[in-house]
């Protein structure tokens, strides 16, 4: 969904008419979306898997793959769509680095290990009962997601050792053992699919022949129209020019931190139940960029890794952003930031400079007052949360009253900026804004 949005808004910032698409918007948006390029209303759509099969546009002048598909059986149906009502079209595969490690991912996470699974049916057999989500997310270390996606594939084994009722989940009296068998079998048949995608993009003889036959076509032929039969390519080079604005495009997208505004059920603290009051709440904040992105974001990596200290750049970068693109509202008079055990310069090193660069006064006002687990190591909402519950200390003599600037270098669950957000409001502190270097959340995150 956001590679999606995020491609439609560099082509439209070029002056292609493009708009996205994916799974989660609302029928009768998608249905608007595909009359509109049935009617040549826009350039393009650009879409995930979502645009399903029964979708047909026979005058298509190309289908452009922006990330690899999972095999030539689907490469072939997608790309199949361009072309059939019209003498020339353009299927073009982009393929890079990144391609790899999103399809192993995808291949490595397509079962439940079996340790998440012993993990999961652990806590069911204690509960002596019937278990919900958030209950089970209180007992292990799992994302929702992840829960989630145990739990239906338990429902579809036979016996299921697990079954539904209403929203919670019991036990099956049956004997079950984990299909190791059938799944390392569906894992290397999807890894030699991935191979098939590699030796395609390499292949250097007829392309259609080459997806003819392995759909097992007993009459694959040379096609006499591909790049290989041709030898026409598509110009592989690009001015340089067009390459600094699509980093700079990156380098100027925006990445809103909402605030949370409900605590997860079952934390120890009784005073962190049900919705967080409207006062205690972070207005919405800001990070500079996604990590690992092109500019910004990779050099939030190498400070991070590799330097250990945050490059003035990404200082002049976040000034520009707060002062001219974001501006909060009442503004913020002061600076702090989040205290590490781990990296006690890193971020306090950062949020001088920037306090330095606003011409605010940085305030050292939290102090970490125990070790907690690397929030990167929680993978759920309560999880995370739980961890930090008691792990700060606010200096009320040092806070002031007005609204602050919170730093701290990555933002993913939030729940950093939601417990400190709590803290700072109750020592006293104005409107709390959360300031992030780069956002490393992902779409689906819990």
């Amino acid at each position: 969904m956001r590679d999606s949005e995020r491609l439609a808004e560099w082509l439209k910032s070029q002056g292609i008419d493009a708009e996205p698409y994916y799974g989660v918007m609302k029928t009768e948006q998608r249905e608007t979306l595909e009359n509109r390029l049935l009617d040549n209303d826009v350039k393009a759509l650009i879409a995930t898997v979502a645009l399903g099969m029964g979708f047909d546009k026979p005058d298509l002048g190309f289908v452009i793959h922006f990330q690899r598909p999972a095999s030539v059986v689907h490469y072939y149906q997608q790309v199949g769509r361009a072309g059939r009502a019209v003498d020339d079209a353009y299927g073009v595969l982009l393929n890079g680095e990144e391609d790899d490690v999103i399809a192993d991912y995808f291949i490595r996470t397509a079962f439940p290990t079996p340790q998440d699974v012993d993990q999961l049916l652990a806590a069911m057999r204690a509960a002596n009962g019937a278990r919900t989500v958030p209950a089970m997310q209180q007992r292990v270390n799992l994302s929702k997601g992840k829960i989630e996606s145990i739990l239906k594939f338990l429902l579809l084994e036979s016996p299921a050792p697990i079954q539904k009722l209403g929203g919670s989940y019991v036990l099956n009296p049956v004997r079950w053992q984990m299909p190791v068998d059938r799944i390392n079998r569906i894992t290397n048949l999807r890894r030699q699919e991935q191979e098939q995608m590699r030796v395609y993009m390499a292949s250097q003889d007829c392309l259609m022949q080459l997806l003819s036959e392995a759909l097992n076509d007993p009459n694959a032929e040379p096609c006499g129209k591909c790049a290989s039969c041709t030898g026409k390519l598509l110009p592989e080079e690009y001015p340089d020019d067009l390459a600094q604005a699509a980093v700079e495009f990156l380098d100027r997208l925006e990445n809103p931190v909402q605030p949370r505004k409900q605590w997860p059920a079952g934390l120890s603290d009784p005073e962190m139940r049900g919705r967080i009051a409207a006062e205690h709440q972070a207005r919405e904040g800001r990070a500079l960029c996604r990590w690992g992105d092109p500019g910004f974001g990779a050099l939030v990596r190498r400070g991070k890794q590799q330097d250990h200290r945050f490059d003035d750049q990404l200082v002049d970068a976040s000034v520009r952003l707060i002062k001219n693109r974001w501006r909060p509202d009442p503004a913020p008079t002061w600076i702090t930031c989040v205290p590490s055990r781990r990296h006690q310069t890193l971020v306090p090193d950062f949020a001088r400079r920037l306090a330095r660069r606003l011409g605010l006064p940085f305030v050292e006002c939290i102090g970490k007052v125990r070790d907690t687990e690397p929030q990167k190591t929680r993978a759920n909402s309560f999880q995370q949360a739980q961890n930090l519950l008691g792990a700060f200390a606010v200096d009320r003599a040092t806070v002031r009253p007005e609204p602050v600037l919170l730093i701290d270098d990555m933002v993913d669950s939030k729940w950093t900026f939601t417990v400190l957000t709590v803290l700072l409001r109750k020592a006293g502190s104005g409107p709390v804004y959360p300031f992030a270097l780069a956002d490393s959340s992902s779409e689906d995150g819990d």
